[in-house]
This record gives structure tokens, C-alpha cells and sequence, in this order.
């Protein structure tokens, strides 16, 4: 028998679906998150030169408005038209930084969620914490803060945010073994013993059984 069949006769030469490791999956990610990091980057220098040149513009208007009031003897009327020159790019130039500011900042939050994507079990599992990622600019850097499902700051540091998701009873249940922690964190279909109701269930567990049992989660949904 060739080595292309099987214990069965049966061809096993057709192509299947490629399969990644962990590692592999690791690379790819690491991969991404450089290119936003090297993306946040260029558009951060992006605006911090945009700002330069509004501050350069408008020191040039000042230094303007200064000669005219030396030389025109319509003082008034040349600055009015002056003042309206530079207001008219003045405008471009804030809304250009605007622009990039709101680029930078959800390139930003894009990144924060990113890194979270191989803590779940499934990577788009991320989109439910996309509320609790908060960024915006101090200065000229970029601070994130992470907050609870109230709206309340909870810390600017992704490792602490990450063991709160894993002590949450919402979230615990989506992540994987060891990103989760604490009480809530069980991981696993049931095994045996009495199943609670659905309505004696918390969201996460909801979740997860729908996920893992579906036929037991169809059977607790009729008993309501």
C-alpha cells in the first residue's frame, strides 16, 4: 500500500488547513504590535512637528503685525487684513493637529487592546474591554488608563489591569489559564454535580457555557 493512503484506503494527500502553534501565533502578534508601536511613533513625531510649526506661524504673525504697525499708514486696515491671512492658516494648522492627535491616541488604544489579545481564549474576546482602555494626551506623551465597567480609574498599569480581569467574574471565564487568577477563574467544562440556573449565573458564566456546552446551555434556556 502507498505511503499517500491511509489504514483505511483512503487518499490523504489533499492539503489541510495550516495549523499554528503557540508560538507561532506569538510571533504573529508580537509582529503586529510592532507595527502599531512603529505607526504610533511616526505619527507622534507627525504632531509634535505640527505643533512646532503652529507655534513658528504664530510668532511670524506677531513679528509681522509688529512691522506693519512700523511702516503702513493705514494701521488698522492692514493688520485687520493680515490678522485675517494667518487666522485662515492658523485654522488649517489646528485642524491638521487635530487630526493627528486623534490618530495617535486611537492607534494608541488599539495597541493597549492588542496586548491583551493572547490573554483571552479568543483573541476577539478583546472587544468587550474596549470601554475600559482610556487614552488621551498629557503633554506631549500618551497616557492610558484602565478603568472598571463603572467608569472608575483603576490603575495605568497593563500587568495590574490584567490580574483585575482575572479576578473578575465577567472576564475570568474568557481568558486563558494563566492569565486568569482568583476565585472566578475556573476554566473547563463541567465535570459532574448539580449545574446552577441561568439566572443564578453571572454574565461570564453564561458566556462560557453557551461556548463549551451549548446542548447544556440549550437545556437551562428552556427551563426558565
Amino acid at each position: 500500500m502507498s505511503d499517500e493512503t491511509n489504514v483505511d484506503g483512503v487518499d490523504d494527500t489533499t492539503d489541510k488547513p495550516k495549523m499554528y502553534t503557540q508560538a507561532e501565533l506569538d510571533a504573529i502578534l508580537e509582529k503586529e504590535t510592532s507595527g502599531l508601536k512603529k505607526s504610533n511613533t511616526i505619527l507622534m513625531d507627525e504632531r509634535k512637528a505640527a505643533g512646532r510649526k503652529a507655534k513658528e506661524e504664530e510668532a511670524a504673525r506677531l513679528e509681522a503685525e509688529k512691522e506693519a504697525a512700523r511702516s503702513s499708514a493705514d494701521m488698522e486696515g492692514f493688520e485687520k487684513s493680515l490678522r485675517g491671512e494667518f487666522d485662515k492658516e492658523r485654522g488649517g494648522l489646528t485642524s491638521r493637529l487635530e487630526l493627528l492627535t486623534g490618530r495617535v491616541v486611537g492607534e494608541s488604544k488599539k495597541a493597549a487592546l492588542n496586548s491583551f489579545s493572547a490573554d483571552f481564549i479568543a483573541p476577539e474576546s478583546v472587544d468587550l474591554i474596549s470601554q475600559l482602555v482610556k487614552t488621551e494626551f498629557d503633554g506631549e506623551n500618551v497616557k492610558t488608563q484602565y478603568t472598571d465597567f463603572n467608569g472608575n480609574v483603576i490603575t495605568t498599569d497593563a500587568a495590574e489591569f490584567k490580574k483585575w480581569m482575572g479576578n473578575h467574574p465577567a472576564l475570568s471565564h474568557l481568558m486563558k489559564a494563566d492569565a486568569a487568577s482568583g476565585g472566578g477563574a475556573t476554566g473547563g467544562r463541567s465535570t459532574g454535580g448539580a449545574r446552577k440556573s441561568l439566572k443564578d449565573m453571572s454574565e461570564g458564566e453564561r458566556i462560557k457555557l453557551k461556548r463549551d456546552d451549548p446542548e447544556a446551555f440549550k437545556q437551562l434556556l428552556n427551563k426558565r
